[in-house]
C-alpha cells in the first residue's frame, strides 16, 4: 500500500509530534528548576558559613587577647592568674562570636563553644559552631535544611618577664681611661706617682690623697667606668622601647670591689623619674662621665653602695647588704655568692611572679685579694713578687668556677670581658703589681669565657664596643627567651 501523503494525513501527524515536545519538555523543567532552586540554597549556605567562620576566627582571636590581658593584669600578685585567664577568655570569646555573627546567629543550633588552654607562656584558643540553613527550593526534595560547622583555632606565645642583674666591676682598674687617647691624655696632667711612672701615670685613682681622679674629671676624661655606665644607660632606653608587656623587664645595678652591694634595687622603673635606673647612671653625653664614677674605689672600705644613690629605692624582696664594698682589691671570689643571695626568685618567665635571671658579669676579670683597711691604711693579702712556691700570687685571673653554682641555679650568666691594658713597661711599684698583672694577662680571655653561658661573653674594648656588647647581650637575653617558650 502506497503511504498517505494527502494534506490531511500531513496534518495530524505534525499535530502528534508537537504533543511529544511539549510532554518532553514539560517532564524536563521540573528536575532543572530543583537544581537552580537548590544550586541557590546553597549559596545562601555558604554565605552563612562565611560569616559564621568569620565570628569563630574573631572569637578565637578575642579569647586569646582577654586571656592575655588578664595574666598582664594579675600574674605579679596571683600566682594562679590562668584560672581566670581562661574563664575570662572564654566569656569573652562566646561573647564576640555572637555579635560577629549577627542575625546569622539565628541559624545555630547550639551555643557557639570556646575553649581556652594555657600552657606556659602559649595561649590557646579554639571556636566551634554548628548551624543549620533552611532552605526553600529544596523543600520540594524533601531537603528542609542544610547544616553546616566550623572550627577556628589560634594561639599566642606571650613574651617572658626577664629581670637583669648588672654586676659590674667598680675596682681600681676600672679607673683607668677608656681609650688610648684618654690614657695619654691623663698621663700629661695626672700628678700621682710621677717619680714612678716618668711618663705620667695613667691611673685615675679615686683614694682621697690621689689626684688622678679628680684630674680625669677635671679634662673630661672617661674612665672605663663611665663607659660601662653610658653602656648601662643605653641599654635602659632600649629595654623601654622593647618590651611588650607592662613591667616586662626588670633591671638591678650592683656594683663590687670585695662585696657585691645594690647601688639601684631590682626594678622595672627603667627611665623617667629620679629613682630610676638611668636617673641613678646620670649619663653626661657632652663629657662622657656617669655617676658611676663615684662607686669607684675610693680607699673607704665602709661605703655601702646605696648611700651613693641619693635616689635609692627598695623595690625588691632581695636581702639588705651585709658587708660594704671594701676598698683596694677585686674580690671575684666573694662576688658570685653576694649576687646569688640576691637572685630570690629563678623563674621560667611565665609571670612577673617567675621572672628568669640573667647576669651581666662586666669586668676584666682580675682577681685582686688584697684589700685596704682604711682605719690602719694596711694592705692585707699582699704576696710578694716572684711569688714563692706553694702561695697563690694575690692578682690573678678569676677562677671560672665560681660561676658554676649560680649557673646550677639556672641563672645565666652573660660575660662581657673588658681587657686589661699592657703596662708597658711594667714598673716595680706597690709590690710589683703590674708586674703580678702582666703575668695574668694572657689567662684572663679564658677564664671570663669558661665562666659565661654558652653564647653569652663578649669582648670590648671601646666605649662603643661596650655599649654595643651590653645592648648584644641583652638581645641575646631576649631571643633565648623566645626560643625556650
Amino acid at each position: 500500500m502506497r503511504p498517505d501523503y494527502s494534506p490531511k494525513s500531513r496534518k495530524s501527524l505534525f499535530a502528534d509530534e508537537r504533543g511529544s515536545v511539549a510532554t518532553i519538555m514539560g517532564l524536563t523543567i521540573i528536575p532543572l528548576m530543583l537544581a537552580t532552586g537548590l544550586a541557590a540554597d546553597y549559596a545562601v549556605q555558604q554565605s552563612v558559613k562565611t560569616r559564621l567562620n568569620s565570628a569563630a576566627d574573631t572569637a578565637a582571636l578575642a579569647a586569646i587577647k582577654a586571656a592575655e590581658t588578664t595574666m598582664i593584669n594579675l600574674s605579679a600578685t596571683n600566682p594562679n592568674a590562668s584560672v581566670q585567664a581562661i574563664a575570662d577568655g572564654v566569656a569573652r570569646g562566646g561573647k564576640s562570636f555572637l555579635v560577629q555573627a549577627a542575625r546569622n546567629g539565628a541559624n545555630l543550633t547550639d551555643a557557639p563553644e570556646v575553649s581556652v588552654t594555657i600552657v606556659g607562656r602559649t595561649i590557646s584558643a579554639t571556636a566551634t559552631y554548628s548551624a543549620s540553613v533552611p532552605t526553600n527550593f529544596g523543600k520540594i526534595a524533601g531537603i528542609k535544611s542544610m547544616a553546616l560547622q566550623g572550627t577556628s583555632a589560634a594561639s599566642l606565645t606571650m613574651p617572658k618577664y626577664l629581670d637583669f642583674y648588672l654586676l659590674l666591676d667598680v675596682s681600681g682598674s676600672m679607673g683607668l681611661p677608656s681609650t688610648p687617647a684618654g690614657e695619654l691624655a691623663l698621663a700629661a696632667v695626672n700628678p700621682d706617682d710621677a717619680g714612678v711612672y716618668p711618663g705620667g701615670c695613667k691611673f685615675a685613682c679615686h683614694f682621697s690623697w690621689a689626684g688622678g681622679y679628680t684630674a680625669a674629671r677635671a679634662n673630661n676624661i672617661q674612665l672605663r667606668v663611665d663607659a660601662v655606665g653610658a653602656g648601662v644607660a643605653a641599654l635602659m632606653s632600649q629595654a623601654q622601647t622593647t618590651q611588650t608587656l607592662p613591667n616586662q623587664y626588670r633591671v638591678g645595678v650592683y656594683p663590687f670591689i670585695e662585696h657585691a652591694n645594690t647601688f639601684v634595687d631590682l626594678t622595672s622603673d627603667l627611665t623617667g623619674d629620679a629613682a630610676s635606673v638611668a636617673s641613678a647612671i646620670n649619663y653626661n653625653p657632652a663629657t662622657g662621665t656617669t655617676d658611676f664614677g663615684k662607686l669607684l674605689d675610693s680607699g673607704d672600705d665602709s661605703l655601702f653602695a646605696s648611700s651613693l644613690n641619693p635616689n635609692y629605692k627598695k623595690t625588691s624582696s632581695a636581702p639588705a647588704d651585709v658587708f660594704p664594698m671594701g676598698s683596694g682589691g677585686t674580690h671575684i671570689d666573694n662576688i658570685f655568692n653576694d649576687i646569688s643571695a640576691k637572685i630570690v626568685t629563678v623563674g621560667d618567665g611565665s609571670s612577673a611572679l617567675k621572672p628568669q635571671p640573667f647576669v651581666f658579669f662586666i669586668s676584666d676579670g682580675m682577681e685582686d685579694s688584697q684589700s685596704f683597711v682604711t682605719a690602719t691604711g694596711a694592705w692585707p693579702g699582699v704576696t710578694s713578687w716572684p711569688t714563692p712556691p706553694g702561695q697563690t700570687v694575690s692578682i690573678r685571673a678569676m677562677d671560672p668556677t665560681l660561676c658554676t653554682s649560680l649557673k646550677a641555679r639556672g641563672v645565666t650568666v652573660a660575660v662581657m670581658q673588658i681587657p686589661y691594658p699592657p703596662l708597658i713597661p711594667p714598673q716595680p711599684f706597690a709590690n710589683s703589681q703590674d708586674f703580678k698583672a702582666q703575668a695574668a694577662q694572657p689567662n684572663l680571655s679564658p677564664a671570663m669565657l669558661a665562666c659565661a653561658s654558652p653564647g653569652f661573653y663578649t669582648y670590648a674594648s671601646t666605649p662603643a664596643d661596650i655599649a654595643a656588647g651590653i645592648q648584644n647581650l641583652f638581645f641575646e637575653a631576649v631571643q633565648l627567651a623566645r626560643l625556650t617558650q
